[in-house]
């Protein structure tokens, strides 16, 4: 069976088509056909105005009409497409959904931090089965979603609205939202002593990349300072030039950095690593559940689908 998951998150689109391969023992693999990621910064406009102003509206539009023509040509048989922080916040989200499920068919569903929270913990469930007090840690562009999870069962879990768009343009109300945040983990976390931070999604993914670790590998909280250090010395171009950073990724690696060892501080863990999974993968574990009622067994792609 061939599905997709599309993301639109604050700073980004993705498209993400797998096929799934049942496999013994009630599991299922899942082999990735095709990944897309569009620059989007639907962030930009919405954290400063409430509103997606018409230029990315359309762009949103012109995007999904490539999505849909991919899915069809994949042969798609069902899909999910999940919005998160920027759209749930724009007063206009409602009549971009309506446009492009008129436009292309496809129903764009703006889904809450809970929910973006517990799709990210489902594509770590086979992972995380046996591991204890791991704290799982996903910064997007307009929101945090951390949890804690102890086997196959969550502690705690919180989604914070603060993210690497809102601190790179100074968001107003991004200050108090990290006050809180880091007030939850001094509080509500640090007393489980969690083990290790499993961060997920395109800004840690990144970050391994430019400490040259690989997934399994931990990073400590020094090295993230000493990489924030780094960045910060330098300006986009030169982020751009010197390390291959798209333009889009480039300006928000670090207040992504930033925030991530923000939280380490705070939670009391010093070790970071990375599964190399995020929310869109989280979508396909939800459709796998959906159609053949088993949980993934293991994601099998190519290095490139996951470091974006």
């Amino acid at each position: 069976m061939i599905v997709a998951a599309i993301d639109i998150g604050s700073n980004a689109a993705r498209l993400y088509i797998c096929r799934f391969f049942p496999q013994k023992q009630a599991h299922t693999d899942v082999k990735v056909l095709e990944f897309v990621r569009i620059p989007l910064r639907l962030g930009e406009d919405v954290f400063k105005t409430g509103l997606v102003e018409s230029a990315k509206a359309d762009r949103i539009l012109e995007i999904f009409s490539v999505f849909s023509d991919l899915m069809r040509l994949f042969g798609v048989q069902d899909y999910r497409a999940c919005a998160t922080s920027a759209l749930r916040e724009a007063k206009n989200a409602h009549a971009i959904c309506s446009a492009i499920e008129r436009k292309t068919g496809i129903k764009l569903e703006v889904i809450s931090g809970s929910e973006e929270a517990r799709l990210i913990y489902s594509a770590h469930f086979a992972l995380l089965a046996s591991e204890k007090n791991v704290l799982l840690v996903d910064v997007g562009g307009g929101s945090t979603e951390i949890s804690l999870l102890h086997g196959n069962s969550v502690r705690l879990s919180q989604s914070f609205e603060v993210g690497a768009v809102r601190l790179l343009q100074g968001e107003r109300t991004a200050d108090k939202v990290m006050q809180d945040l880091r007030q939850w983990l001094r509080t509500q976390i640090r007393i489980h002593k969690p083990k290790y931070v499993l961060g997920t999604g395109g800004n840690i993914n990144k970050v391994f990349d430019l400490l040259e670790l690989k997934k399994g590998k931990y990073a400590t909280r020094k090295q993230l300072d000493s990489l924030q250090d780094i960045l910060g010395s330098l300006s986009l171009k030169q982020r751009m030039e010197m390390w291959g950073l798209n333009a889009d990724r480039a300006d928000i690696i670090l207040p992504a950095c930033t925030l991530y060892s923000q939280i380490m501080k705070s939670s009391g863990v010093n070790k970071i690593t990375v599964s190399g999974l995020g929310l869109k993968d989280g979508i396909i574990s939800d459709l796998l559940e959906r159609n053949e009622s088993v949980p993934v067994a293991d994601f099998h792609a190519n290095e490139r689908f996951f470091h974006e």
